[in-house]
């Protein structure tokens, strides 16, 4: 693992019973951090809204970066409980052989078996992703991605910020050109934090991916840092 492994647990608060920590995820972390991904997927409340299902919404949205074998990703934990994660990769064609390896062994044996309780009530939005997908960034000047994610309780305490920075750091460590990340101008808590880490806003455009579940279209914003200077 380039970077000499991973970094140990860390926190700029303490490492005591009930302060901070920011440590690396683990597979074992799997169905704590689908829970917070479901809880907080539609604009920072419950995915319920447009993706019943939950488990498959985390085998599709949190499982592949779990299995990547360079892991970037890292939880925020406070006492014993996991209340936030950056989940992301540092080479885009290591992130799509990961999920397209968690389609064929997990999603679609799930989708004839009992793993899920309702496999096609994600249709609408998978299929309106597809028609409406998001702007990026050119993958040789910035190969990485990333997804951060808080529990509302868990927000304004700094978490946030930690993640964001021991995520970078790794990819400075590892020599990575630069990063990218996707959001909506309607995030404006995250807006601010990324502009301040130093993201700036390479592609904007208007999209009806959301125009179902929110009445409205809104901005889609691709957000970029380049790494190595």
């Amino acid at each position: 693992m380039a970077g000499g492994g991973p970094p140990a647990p860390r926190s700029g608060e303490g490492s005591g019973p009930g302060r901070p920590l920011i440590r690396p995820a683990q597979p074992s972390d799997e169905a704590r951090l689908g829970e917070i991904a479901y809880l907080t997927g539609f604009f920072g409340d419950s995915a319920r809204a447009y993706f019943p299902d939950q488990q498959l919404f985390a085998d599709l949205w949190v499982r592949p970066y779990l299995h990547l074998d360079h892991n970037v990703s890292f939880v925020a934990q406070v006492g014993s409980e996991v209340v936030g994660y950056i989940l992301g990769s540092v080479d885009e064609a290591e992130y799509r052989h990961a999920l397209l390896r968690d389609l064929a062994r997990t999603v679609l044996p799930g989708a004839l078996s009992q793993r899920y309780r309702r496999p096609l009530s994600g249709l609408p939005y998978l299929t309106r992703t597809l028609l409406y997908p998001s702007p990026h960034a050119p993958e040789r000047e910035f190969p990485a991605h990333l997804h951060l994610n808080l529990l509302p309780n868990a927000r304004g305490l700094g978490l946030g910020r930690n993640l964001l920075r021991t995520f970078l750091h790794q990819l400075a460590d590892r020599g990575v050109a630069g990063v990218q990340l996707s959001t909506t101008d309607r995030n404006q808590a995250a807006l601010g934090l990324y502009t301040n880490e130093g993201f700036g806003v390479s592609a904007s455009r208007p999209t009806p991916l959301w125009t179902p579940w929110l009445t409205q279209p809104v901005q889609q914003l691709c957000l970029t840092r380049p790494m190595v200077r």
